[in-house]
């Protein structure tokens, strides 16, 4: 068989990439461009200090019911905040709570902080926990299955109990979840419409404008804890376009940019007013076979395709290293992953071998690998929000063709590759996601290889899911999880071709910048400041 070179293929596909980021940046960033001069930070006056954010998702409400933006104003507003803080090595840290405890199967309890106050004034206390959990639990659909929790009690003035719907030792994890920020009960009007994040953060709401996504807020004097920062004001922009983002930053109306193009780092690096920042983080690239095609019932297919991919190519030339190399399914750093696994590294020979053992060899010799007379042709879907999918994906189909495999690529909104899943319509599907989202040894497992829409089940790994989330004793629960991703590597129904890799343009003038792993995108901390 002829092998087709990969090498030339990755160099015009990064060379096409910094072409269209250069076209669709210019139009996006005109659109951007209308934004007020309140918006942008002019007009500001001396004393002022204003950090100008861009975050990567559409705003278009403050509810907090919404994860994407109770993510912003948790995470990057800093106006809302949890009970449960997660450290940058995963270590969870009292917030709003200071300590808690399992009192039952099902039951927990929390003590709170006595000397926290709303931005409207109001006292932070068990009733006020109990409305905002409430308010969480009916308004987002998923917030019931991501932290298990059926009711909430006030069992006296900073003591709140909650009732879960299974054992679970998971609780204080699941509540430095986004989702489960705390406001107060003057974020809803008579009406019940959730109007303003009334929070506890160091930021308190000013504005919000729902059209252009544009959200302001300032220091809250009455904030519990010291904070050394000199910025008085932050402006969260929501530019959903990378190109736009990166020109943004590059134009200086905007101090902190995220997910920026790998094709405009060097650009950007040389740039005298942009800093360019790279941070390792507890999020993957990972693909997903359709276990409900006959193809992918062969654990050999599955584990040539992965023997196919040159995984250190993609992450130090395809992602211009903006990333890692995968020991396993997760970020190394991690202390519950498992790297004693196999990784199926790259072996083109080793590839072909086990696809002619399934039956797949060139019966007619055009270059292409057939079976029962019908060519191995697959359907490669990916997602536009995450600047290293695209590039993934067409260097996937190159080292496919390399091997003779027959590949198509399509490129779409999030919401668009979900229905092809759901309707069981591609071949392979490379999908992004922090698997510290909840950080627990369980949660990111259990999200994507047990409830998941590819038709993958393996019961013995379910089973130590459960195990994991029930245990009280946390090396039983390292070691359930550890053997629960052995037992899903050695499946091999879906696998981690690349860890993500944050990358940042950040203005010259930004100072004390922090960059926590544990983050569901980026947490701007308080103390980050400008020259």
């Amino acid at each position: 068989m002829k092998k087709r070179g990969i090498s030339i293929f990755m160099a015009a596909m990064i060379c096409a990439s910094a072409l269209t980021a250069c076209g669709s940046g210019a139009k996006d960033a005109a659109a951007v461009d209308t934004a007020s001069a309140s918006e942008s930070g002019a007009g500001a006056s001396d004393d002022e200090k204003v950090l100008r954010i861009a975050f990567p998702d559409t705003l278009t409400t403050v509810d907090v019911a919404n994860v994407t933006s109770a993510t912003m104003l948790k995470e990057v507003a800093g106006v809302c905040e949890t009970l449960v803080h997660a450290d940058e090595d995963f270590t969870l840290q009292p917030n709003l709570a200071t300590e808690w405890e399992m009192t039952g199967n099902n039951t927990w309890e929390f003590k709170l902080r006595d000397d926290v106050t709303f931005h409207d004034g109001t006292r932070m206390d068990a009733a006020a926990v109990k409305w905002s959990i409430e308010w969480e639990l009916a308004n987002n659909s998923a917030f019931a299955g991501s932290t298990f929790i059926e009711s909430v009690k006030a069992l006296d003035d900073f003591t709140v109990q909650f009732t879960t719907s299974r054992k679970t030792t998971d609780l204080p994890a699941a509540l430095s979840y986004v989702g489960t920020v705390v406001v107060a009960a003057s974020s809803v009007d008579d009406s019940g419409n959730f109007v303003k994040a009334v929070g506890t953060g160091y930021f308190k709401q000013d504005s919000f404008d729902e059209i252009s996504g544009t959200f302001e807020c300032s220091v809250y004097d009455g904030y519990w804890q010291p904070v050394e920062t000199n910025v008085t004001r932050r402006i969260v922009r929501s530019i959903t376009d990378a190109s736009a983002r990166s020109l943004v930053v590059q134009n200086g109306e905007i101090d902190i940019a995220s997910d920026v193009p790998f094709s405009d780092l060097e650009t950007l690096a040389d740039s005298e007013n942009v800093q360019v920042s790279k941070f390792n983080t507890a999020r993957t690239y990972f693909y997903e076979y359709n276990m409900k095609k006959d193809t992918f019932q062969d654990k050999r297919v599955r584990k040539a395709l992965i023997y196919a991919i040159n995984k250190e190519e993609i992450v130090n030339d395809v992602l211009l290293g903006v990333g890692g190399v995968p020991k396993g399914m997760l970020m190394d750093d991690m202390p519950w992953a498992n790297t004693d696994v196999d990784t199926y590294d790259y072996d083109s020979d080793k590839a072909l071998s086990l696809l002619k053992e399934a039956g797949y060899t060139d019966s007619d010799k055009d270059g292409y690998l057939d079976k029962d007379g019908e060519k191995l042709t697959l359907k490669l879907i990916t997602f536009t929000k995450r600047p290293g999918c695209q590039l993934i994906v067409q260097a996937t189909q190159g080292y496919y063709a390399n091997i003779g495999i027959d590949t198509s690529v399509e490129v779409m909104e999030w919401s668009a590759m979900n229905e092809l899943i759901q309707n069981g319509d591609f071949d392979m599907a490379l999908n992004s996601a922090a698997s510290a989202y909840i950080p627990t040894p369980a949660y990111y497992m259990d999200t994507y290889y047990k409830n998941n829409d590819i038709g993958y089940v393996n019961e013995s790994m379910n089973s130590l899911l459960d195990e994991c989330k029930a245990t009280t004793d946390m090396e039983e629960k390292y070691q359930y999880s550890k053997d629960a991703q052995a037992l899903a590597q050695e499946d091999a129904a879906i696998f981690t071709p690349a860890l993500y890799g944050a990358v940042f343009a950040l203005s010259k003038d930004v100072a004390d910048f922090q960059y926590n792993a544990a983050a569901h995108d980026f947490i701007v901390p308080y103390e980050t400041s400008l020259k």
